[in-house]
């Protein structure tokens, strides 16, 4: 009896903890985005530097103005969180980060509107320099590395631009994906902030994207699509973000990663029998209701024979990979196949990789022939679960572990918080 209390304690106290981890994860993103957008008339003052007024380039790097800017801004990070001390809080500070918490509850965050935010936007100069776009500095490998991101939005163009300003280079290119259905406010001020940064544009085709529905993977495609078709930048390596996601590493950080990888891409795949239901019947789009629904009919197997694996909507994908899932017969006749199932977004990319015998090029696979989860490295998601707490994995675990395992930090809300026995958080 004494053991079952100890350890419902136990569980109790881990979950105080990873709540508080959370809360504070989203304070110091939270005040980051704040500090942007409350100051938004506030215009960096110039950096006097000794040599006759001139920004210092540090050796190896390059200035890449994007535009030219109406005055110098200040180089390199500059430091957006005054409120608390972030070191103590990643270094697990448990006294500091419940002090951190208390000032989280008592402070009032206020945003831009979508429209406050077009009306900026309209005026480029002044969008460029009211949220610090006019300069970057990156090294010669970040220049010989360029990018590809798609990223899908329905809401909140302060947290879509935030997104894509944490990882906005000159030299990469960026797809937009807006929800057909959204209001126009959404639409306006996206297309203003792509008519200021020319390797930014909105997808050509845009969707009514239902949850879990195939429109969702649709988006993702029609970028993809796009970011092959864009002959300005000859990129590497395609990332897909949903625009509620922060970057935990810098563009340059980011560009080592991938250049370890080599080719390799970065996949969630694995075999998962509780999520036959998704596959085994059929699902169609109501756009009335915009929820997807089961028709209650039975689906046919699927093509190839293949195995139809799980695994997560996003990744980081080669180029040969992109090409191999748009124009491959072999995929493209999957990809027709996951129409009618639920939540394709979470099986079209799985099942490409887990399935050795179609040849997707970039999949690292175990001595067992599936796909590697240590290669996952992509996207470290933050669930929160409605419904009541699910058992706490119990062992090792280490924040710094967390951040430094992930490219990508997806938050999502409601209650209880779960942590993934690798040590990252998850749903």
């Amino acid at each position: 009896m004494g053991w079952h209390v100890n350890t419902k304690i136990q569980r109790m106290v881990q979950r105080k903890k990873l709540n508080l981890f959370f809360l504070i994860t989203m304070f110091i993103l939270t005040v980051f985005v704040t500090s942007h957008y409350n100051t938004v008339q506030r215009i960096h003052p110039p950096v006097k530097h000794p040599i006759g007024g001139k920004v210092q380039t540090p050796k190896g790097e390059k200035n890449l103005p994007n535009r030219t800017p109406i005055h110098v801004h200040r180089p390199g990070p500059m430091r957006m969180v005054q409120e608390v001390d972030c070191q103590q809080i990643i270094e697990g500070n448990e006294d500091y980060i419940a002090h951190a918490s208390e000032i989280m509850n008592n402070t009032i965050f206020s945003f831009l509107n979508d429209s406050q935010i077009e009306k900026i936007a309209l005026n480029c100069d002044k969008f460029l320099n009211t949220f610090d776009y006019s300069r970057f500095i990156v090294s010669q490998i970040e220049l010989d590395f360029p990018i590809a991101y798609s990223i899908i939005t329905y809401k909140d163009v302060v947290q879509t631009e935030k997104l894509l300003r944490a990882i906005y280079r000159p030299h990469n290119v960026y797809c937009i994906h807006v929800d057909r259905s959204s209001g126009l406010s959404l639409h306006n001020a996206i297309k203003a902030i792509s008519k200021c940064l020319s390797n930014v544009f909105v997808a050509s085709t845009l969707d009514d994207v239902i949850y879990q529905g195939y429109s969702r993977l649709k988006a993702d495609l029609n970028c993809m699509t796009d970011l092959l078709n864009y002959s300005d930048v000859k990129w590497k390596y395609l990332i897909n973000l949903p625009a509620q996601e922060y970057p935990l590493k810098t563009n340059s950080e980011i560009v080592k990663v991938l250049q370890i990888l080599n080719g390799t891409i970065s996949i969630e795949s694995y075999y998962d029998k509780a999520s036959h239901y998704r596959t085994n019947q059929t699902y169609k789009e109501n756009y009335k209701t915009s929820k997807l629904e089961p028709t209650g009919k039975i689906k046919a197997p699927p093509p190839h024979n293949v195995t139809v694996a799980k695994g997560s909507a996003y990744g980081t994908f080669s180029r040969s990979f992109v090409e191999f899932a748009l124009r491959n017969p072999k995929a493209r006749d999957i990809l027709k196949w996951t129409e009618d199932t639920l939540s394709p977004d979470e099986t079209f990319w799985a099942t490409l990789a887990f399935n050795k015998e179609l040849g997707a090029p970039g999949i690292q696979y175990s001595a067992s022939g599936v796909p590697n989860r240590k290669s996952w490295i992509t996207v470290g998601v933050m669930w929160q679960s409605k419904g009541p707490a699910r058992e706490v994995c119990h062992g090792m675990t280490s924040s710094k572990v967390f951040l430094s395992q992930f490219l990508f930090l997806s938050l999502q809300f409601g209650k209880a918080l779960q942590i993934h026995h690798h040590g990252y958080l998850d749903r």
